[in-house]
């Protein structure tokens, strides 16, 4: 069997939104789904208290009870899928950056609880990010989950830039949708025209470089375009190009160049995944896109 598709899971109402998410991918990889918990010290100790342990019972039974839960309600709807759980201790970026050893995918929601609380404002959203072994989705919501619209990837011409659209393309075959090569460019002529001295040999020739560092032409039943995107940041741009579009998953590698650069360890990262209008997926640099 393929590798799995792994959830964070923290008992939150955005962490159940991912589990279902996640199913999806599942379903579409042909794989597993692995629910798994990270039990750490905040939610064990006081004067801290696991929201979802409602009757007193105990984190450590209560999120077994949510587990079993979760993935009795993911069963139902989708009968044919193999779904297990775990539940771990030790510190939820860690355990996430481990799993993604023998993960195709990691999926988390944008804010949780317990294990997972504060995933996306601190260090364990960039030790995930830049470090796990394969992507990594991020979901902003639950009322930002939809899997319409075409997929977004933003590329400079970058290793990083390459493993994203390599990403890009292997999940619009997936979902059989459109995707859309984004590269950004700050600058403009005086008569508003974009400066094309500016842009890589593959943006300025538009689709006939056959996509991203020559991507595309593994993936010859993927429609997909070339788009130039213009901003201040390519944060914002990819945001703003994202929105106009109505995208269904935006795409990005984990380092890059120009507009690019320090996308997960610096702020483009954090306007990316707290302000994007659907779910963000981050792809190193290094990840087996065949696994």
């Amino acid at each position: 069997m393929n590798a799995p598709v792994i959830v964070g899971f923290d008992g939150s109402a955005t962490a159940r939104a991912a589990v279902h998410y996640g199913a999806r991918e599942a379903l579409r990889r042909g794989s597993a789904l692995q629910i798994t918990h990270a039990l750490g010290w905040p939610v064990i100790l006081p004067p801290f208290h696991a929201g979802y342990d409602l009757l007193g019972q105990g984190p450590r039974v209560a999120m077994l009870e949510l587990l079993a839960k979760a993935a009795h309600e993911v069963q139902e709807e989708h009968p044919d899928l193999a779904v297990s759980t775990r539940l771990l201790d030790g510190p939820a970026g860690a355990i996430l950056v481990d799993a993604s050893r023998v993960a195709q995918l990691i999926v988390v929601g944008h804010r949780g609880a317990g294990g997972f609380a504060g995933l996306l404002t601190g260090s364990v959203a960039t030790q995930v990010a830049a470090h796990a072994h394969c992507p990594v989705v991020i979901l902003r919501g639950d009322d930002h989950l939809s899997d319409d619209g075409p997929i977004v990837v933003g590329t400079d011409g970058s290793s990083g830039s390459r493993a994203a659209a390599e990403a890009a393309f292997r999940q619009a075959r997936l979902r059989r949708t459109e995707l859309v090569l984004a590269y950004h460019s700050p600058r403009k002529s005086s008569a508003g025209a974009i400066a094309t001295s500016t842009l890589p040999f593959w943006a300025t020739v538009g689709d006939s470089a056959a996509g991203a560092h020559g991507v595309g032409a593994r993936y010859p039943d993927v429609e997909y375009r070339t788009e130039v995107i213009t901003g201040e940041s390519a944060a914002a741009a990819l945001i703003a190009f994202s929105e106009r579009t109505g995208a269904g998953l935006l795409i990005a590698g984990s380092r890059g160049l120009g507009g690019f650069r320090g996308l997960v360890m610096g702020s483009t990262s954090r306007t990316l995944i707290d302000h994007a209008p659907c779910p963000v997926m981050v792809v190193t640099a290094g990840h087996d896109a065949d696994r």
